[in-house]
């Protein structure tokens, strides 16, 4: 594709956002000079899942997110974006047969008639069918035509507002366009079926010693390039966790929680994506997750001091952790400002040792430690954003239904054991940068 071309994508999507934002705008605007108190926060949620689902590409993916901190956005706008994680509206029954035969080639009868049938699960990239083989059941995930070019336009969309960004004075030193790159390279990643089946391979087989966490193996005769199968996973149920007593609650959130753990420092596996859509809860004390396309792994170096740092939040070692984030650092200053900077990180991270979730916000903690890089000037790590945005979306599951859960505490065994897995020296280097 050609420059021009590409410019004509671009303005056509930038065109397109901008004429539904006016009309849902205007929209929004009559709900709140119109409607009844009682309804408006309903009605003005109503007309926001509407906007995003029509904008689709990144909106989407940015919609779920939200939906996963009821604590930060309030029950009625997450229960309506909740319907993005598996409820938007599904491509034809043509579309999804024509990427299925690209893909595999002439359709089974059993496969013709799945596509041919509504999806069980409908989201931002793809759908999914249930599809019965002799046999056996498979999960068939089918990539959406034209999501590609709609989140390639998005994210240049991103990038062009990040560059922006970084003309404003105040953000001069603050490495977003790096980081809107690196989500961005997430996204396009999302797209990368034969990749999200090798990652969907790996975090089974990470999770292969937790039995009460349940992955779905992939089935590969029947992949293809915008095509995953996997087996089928029956009783699955949304919002599943709603129907469970409180203490089975509290059991399987806690099971998620070691899950994610796990995968983080055991790993270096980032799963970014842990909304109702993808994780499910049942009755039996299994947890199970379906999806691994919004993934990220961190580079050893990146792993390593992420682990470092959270065990040093789980002693209370806030001049340890600031050392370990001065190691990471981007950019350059003045001594006092490194001062200004160890003594502001050691005093947050002391102040936040031990909290249980109820009484620890991590949004909080993540803009007042950005606040502090961007007045000091250093900043650190870009890849610490994804496991950031990981515990962020876990941290709004666990404030909901395991309040009293000592966050770090429950981290505290697969720290010890990624640090303990290091050689001698580097266990040194990480503990005294």
């Amino acid at each position: 594709m050609n420059g021009r071309s590409t410019y004509l994508r671009i303005g056509r999507r930038l065109a397109r956002i901008c004429g539904l934002c006016l009309l849902a705008g205007g929209r929004m605007a009559v709900i709140v000079l119109t409607a009844r108190r009682s309804a408006r926060a309903r009605r003005l949620t109503a007309e926001l899942v509407r906007l995003i689902e029509r904008l689709g590409g990144a909106f989407i993916k940015a919609g779920q997110i939200m939906a996963t901190r009821v604590d930060l956005v309030g029950p009625t706008v997450a229960g309506g974006l909740n319907r993005l994680h598996d409820e938007v509206a599904p491509m034809t029954a043509a579309a999804a047969a024509g990427t299925v035969r690209r893909a595999l080639g002439p359709l089974p009868g059993e496969i013709a008639d799945a596509l041919a049938r509504p999806p069980v699960a409908s989201g931002s990239i793809a759908s999914v069918y249930r599809v019965r083989l002799t046999g056996r059941t498979v999960a068939l995930k089918v990539r959406r035509p034209g999501v590609e070019e709609a989140i390639g336009a998005d994210l240049a969309i991103m990038g062009v507002l990040a560059r922006a960004v970084t003309r404003v004075p105040a953000f001069r030193r603050v490495p977003v366009a790096e980081i809107t790159e690196q989500i961005g390279r997430c996204l396009v990643g999302q797209l990368d079926f034969a990749a999200e089946a090798d990652s969907l391979r790996r975090m089974k087989e990470l999770l292969a010693q937790m039995p009460e966490v349940r992955v779905p193996a992939v089935v590969p005769e029947l992949c293809g390039d915008g095509v995953i199968a996997m087996e089928f996973v029956d009783g699955l149920a949304h919002a599943s966790i709603e129907r469970l007593p409180a203490r089975v609650r509290e059991e399987e959130v806690a099971v998620l929680v070691r899950a994610v753990y796990h995968l983080l420092f055991s790993g270096g596996f980032v799963h970014v994506d842990l909304h109702q859509g993808n994780t499910y809860f049942r009755p039996d004390g299994t947890v199970v997750l379906l999806d691994a396309g919004f993934t990220y792994t961190l580079g050893a170096e990146a792993a390593r001091s992420f682990t470092g740092f959270f065990g040093g939040m789980i002693e209370g070692d806030g001049e340890g952790c600031a050392d370990i984030l001065h190691a990471t650092v981007r950019g350059a200053t003045s001594a006092a400002a490194i001062d200004e900077f160890r003594t502001a990180v050691a005093d947050l991270v002391k102040r936040n040792t031990g909290a249980r979730v109820r009484d620890f916000n991590l949004s909080v903690f993540c803009v007042e430690l950005f606040d502090i890089q961007r007045r000091c000037g250093l900043f650190a790590e870009p890849e610490f954003i994804f496991p950031m945005l990981c515990l962020l979306s876990l941290e709004g599951l666990v404030k909901e239904h395991h309040p009293t859960m000592d966050f770090q505490i429950e981290a505290a065994p697969y720290v010890m054991e990624s640090l303990l897995a290091e050689p001698p020296d580097e266990q040194r280097r990480i503990a005294l940068p």
